[in-house]
């Protein structure tokens, strides 16, 4: 049987192109510029990779960012990370932890908490997941959004117990109610008190308790001990991450595949990760253009394709009306993702956000978008150009005739606005 993350070899027939290393960046990170995707053809995917897992500097300005007390300023700065952060796939994994461990502040009303978690999924998200869950299990704001604060020797609440199961580590089926209910045991007296973690002496359960058939004086890190290790918890990751990265409905096979690689690196999250998106799954036609673009891919991409510069909070704020408050998802789940970005209002708002951000009314865009076409006169030049940007060159040809069209019908003034925006308005502009 063929390995599905067998490692992706260029060859002639199948060469690192531009419309490949666009799919990478798109996945792995939040785009790059035309400049950056092709430099990155020349040197190749090894190279492309290094890029993406660039290390960066981890939060300088964290402590200052947790001080605004702000939620739309942590808000704000999150953005400005995935706009201009240096470790593209750090970000990218920040982003998916934030679904993944679903907190939101309208419950909590805490940006200092909210500040802190994300930083958390910063340091820790690309390391060994044992660490991570270890931490967020000891996390402010994830203890109070799902009710720990009131979980007590007396009155045991089971909320954080079974979403850690369903949610985070197993995945639904995978666990019974007694479990829950042992476990919920085990987390009493993990409390939040000034806005830390505080283990409540006086409200833990003491007694023994009986979690996956085993019995004893448990806490809450003896629970992540009993459930990490679980196949079922590599294969919910599994799934989870082949659904973000490569495709909506990945074969239980593909599943198993990367489960084994993550078990294999002692479940640490970059060598699976790199794995997976070196594979020829990865890059395979049934990945490519597989995913609708969240708002945020969307509007951040956007900026990023053109290699432009725009304010993170207007950004942040075009995100939340196309229904991605980043700090504040619609429930414990996380968001739906999918097909569930689309609808005749959200198109509509997509196109608007392309028209506004040229016309200077999302914050400043900087550089103008006609600094793209320099030196180009003829309208199918024209149109080629911002499908090479925005499109790494892929468009039907009706499409491309269609474009140079509309350039030749408007002002030469107005060219680089009209096209691009007609651009980010074709259906394949909308799939990741």
């Amino acid at each position: 049987m063929t390995d599905p993350l067998a490692p992706y070899r260029p060859t002639p027939a199948d060469p690192f192109d531009l419309a490949k290393v666009g799919h990478l960046l798109r996945r792995g990170g939040f785009s790059a510029s035309l400049s950056v995707r092709r430099r990155l053809v020349r040197q190749g995917v090894d190279a492309a990779m290094t890029w993406l897992n660039r290390a960066g500097n981890l939060a300088d300005n964290h402590d200052v960012v947790v001080s605004f007390n702000d939620i739309e300023r942590v808000r704000a700065y999150r953005v400005w990370l995935a706009l201009h952060g240096e470790d593209p796939l750090r970000q990218r994994l920040s982003y998916f932890w934030h679904d993944h461990f679903a907190t939101s502040n309208q419950k909590i009303k805490d940006p200092r908490a909210m500040a802190r978690q994300m930083q958390t999924f910063d340091e820790l998200g690309l390391g060994s997941f044992d660490e991570l869950a270890a931490a967020m299990c000891k996390d402010p704001a994830l203890l109070r959004w799902l009710d720990n604060d009131v979980n007590t020797d007396k009155s045991a609440n089971e909320n954080f117990a079974r979403e850690l199961f369903e949610l985070f580590t197993l995945g639904r089926g995978h666990y019974t109610e007694q479990d829950i209910r042992e476990a919920a045991r085990c987390f009493t007296g993990w409390h939040v008190r000034q806005g830390r973690f505080k283990l409540n002496v006086r409200r833990h359960d003491r007694g023994p308790k009986t979690v996956f058939g085993e019995t004893g004086t448990f806490d809450g890190d003896d629970v992540l001990r009993l459930t990490l290790p679980r196949a079922e918890s590599a294969e919910f990751l599994a799934d989870k991450w082949l659904r973000w990265f490569v495709l909506p409905e990945p074969e239980p096979a593909e599943v198993d595949a990367l489960a084994s690689v993550y078990i294999r690196n002692e479940r640490r999250v970059l060598p699976t990760l790199t794995t997976l998106l070196r594979s020829r799954l990865f890059f395979s036609p049934r990945a490519f253009r597989s995913k609708v673009k969240s708002p945020a891919d969307f509007v951040i991409g956007t900026v990023r394709l053109l290699g432009g510069r725009a304010a993170p909070t207007a950004l942040a704020r075009t995100m939340a009306g196309l229904g991605e408050t980043w700090l504040e998802p619609p429930s414990v789940e996380g968001w739906h993702g999918e097909r569930s970005w689309l609808s005749e209002a959200s198109w509509l708002l997509r196109s608007n956000f392309v028209a506004d951000l040229f016309a200077g009314r999302r914050g400043k865009f900087a550089p103008r978008p006609s600094t793209l076409f320099t030196g180009l006169r003829r309208p199918e030049q024209i149109a080629k150009a911002a499908v090479l940007h925005l499109l790494d060159g892929r468009a039907p040809a009706s499409d491309v005739e269609q474009l140079a069209t509309l350039c030749a019908e408007v002002g030469k003034d107005q060219r680089a606005d009209a096209v691009l925006h007609a651009t980010a308005c074709l259906p394949d502009y909308h799939l990741a």
